[in-house]
């Protein structure tokens, strides 16, 4: 482990503390979980042939404690598991992850955040779909200051490092500074305006990317909640397997009937410049996607849907692959059979596209699911459930493959947990879906 960088996130912690501490005056509380799950897959290699199954139980405690007020969050969390095999005890494996969020107004117009999450376990990679042990942490510090009643301004400096036990590929540390500006110069017509700089360094790769990234869109208010847009985005790469520039000129709308659901669509071209003669210049219609949306349509069933497109430079779940397309979509259909009983169908699909010279890749993944829960008691839940993933990829590192999934997990928690970690219902089902 990197003890320098946790050493860094507990300074910000103490620090966090005994600045937000003096403010919070209202509700503090400590709220443990324990959580045991039995799994079974019957392809646990996740190989189109020679499928193995396999049963697996894992054992997770979770620890929380926040303190909140009208204004002011402070949240941390812990949560150790441990997986435990029946066949293959070679990956039997202790699994950390680590939280902490803390939000502190410091007055009317201004807003300090700040966000650090570590995870330490044996997981499967994108690159091969190998197990493999690593550290990985993602610390944001940011500051908002409101100008107007639309109008905002924010800047973030985000920190991010993937450490793996053995060398590989994707260990990296990446530098992130970035700033966005909302702000309406009429009643109705407004801009936002983004931009970031990116550094990440390889820890085998001397390819040490460099990145610059910015985007302009002019806003038309069409009534409160619907606007129209002309957006310009562009983002340039230095690197040394050659440099690397998008232009992304499109039009499109934002719909926005509450603050965390509506739908958001532009429609332009995507052209890519590659100064490397191996690669070839495109340009291909590209959609910008951003969807999530509740349909209550009964008092005892719901229908929740998500979708979002984009690309990024660099995909940190597999840095090494380099430039990444992505379109996912997913949807969660809950039905209340009884007062304690609920029935629960979800399903997803996503495409990712890795386009970085001398790669070339594409994954397609379906998954389907349904399940029941079956919450006794206010502070005791069942949930049994059955998924199929079908994974589909022309990489030469891996092999695509079918999978169905059985779980029944039980958790046990008091009857009002902790509920100060910024959340949304959206971010719930997306760790859901796409997780």
């Amino acid at each position: 482990m990197k003890f320098n960088y946790i050493l860094t996130a507990m300074v910000f912690l103490v620090l966090i503390v005994f600045l937000t501490i003096p403010a919070f005056c209202a509700t503090k509380q400590f709220t443990p979980l324990i959580t045991i799950t039995e799994e079974y897959t019957d392809n646990f290699y996740q190989t189109g042939n020679n499928k193995d199954d396999e049963f697996s139980t894992i054992y997770q405690v979770g620890l929380s404690f926040g303190m909140i007020d009208k204004q002011n969050i402070f949240f941390i969390e812990y949560s150790p598991n441990y997986t435990d095999y029946m066949d293959k005890n070679e990956y039997d494996s202790w699994n950390h992850s680590i939280s902490i969020d803390a939000v502190l107004q410091t007055s009317k117009n201004t807003i300090l955040s700040f966000s650090d999450s570590f995870d330490r376990g044996l997981t499967r990679t994108i690159l091969t779909n190998n197990f493999e042990k690593h550290d990985t942490n993602t610390a944001t510090a940011a500051f908002r200051y409101q100008f107007g009643k639309e109008d905002f301004f924010d800047l973030s400096y985000t920190h991010t490092f993937d450490n793996y036990e053995n060398p590989s590929q994707d260990e990296f540390k990446a530098h992130r500074p970035s700033a966005y500006m909302v702000y309406w110069f009429s009643p109705q017509f407004g801009l936002d305006l983004n931009a970031s700089y990116s550094k990440i360094d390889y820890e085998i790769s001397s390819n040490d990317p460099e990145t610059l990234q910015g985007d302009l869109r002019f806003l038309k208010k069409i009534n409160q909640h619907l606007d129209a847009y002309v957006k310009y985005a562009h983002t340039y790469t230095e690197q040394t397997v050659g440099d690397h520039v998008v232009y992304n000129p499109s039009i499109g709308f934002d719909w926005r009937p509450t603050e965390d659901s509506g739908v958001s669509m532009g429609v332009g071209v995507l052209f890519q410049e590659w100064d490397n003669q191996d690669s070839d210049d495109s340009q291909d219609p590209f959609l910008e996607l951003d969807v999530y949306k509740t349909f209550d349509f009964s008092r005892k069933g719901s229908l929740s849907i998500t979708g979002s497109s984009g690309y990024r430079p660099t995909n940190e779940d597999a840095a090494s692959l380099g430039f990444n397309i992505y379109y996912e979509a997913g949807f969660l259909l809950s039905y209340r059979l009884t007062r304690r009983l609920t029935a629960e169908l979800d399903g997803f699909y996503g495409i990712d596209q890795y386009d970085e010279p001398g790669i070339d890749r594409k994954d397609n993944t379906l998954g389907i699911g349904a399940g029941l829960v079956w919450s006794p008691l206010q502070w005791l839940t069942f949930n049994l459930s059955y998924s199929f993933i079908d994974f589909n990829t022309n990489a030469d590192t891996r092999e695509g493959y079918q999978e169905n999934v059985g779980l029944f997990t039980i958790n046990m928690t008091p009857s009002r947990p902790a509920i100060f970690k910024p959340s949304t219902p959206r971010a719930t089902l997306e760790n859901r879906l796409f997780e």
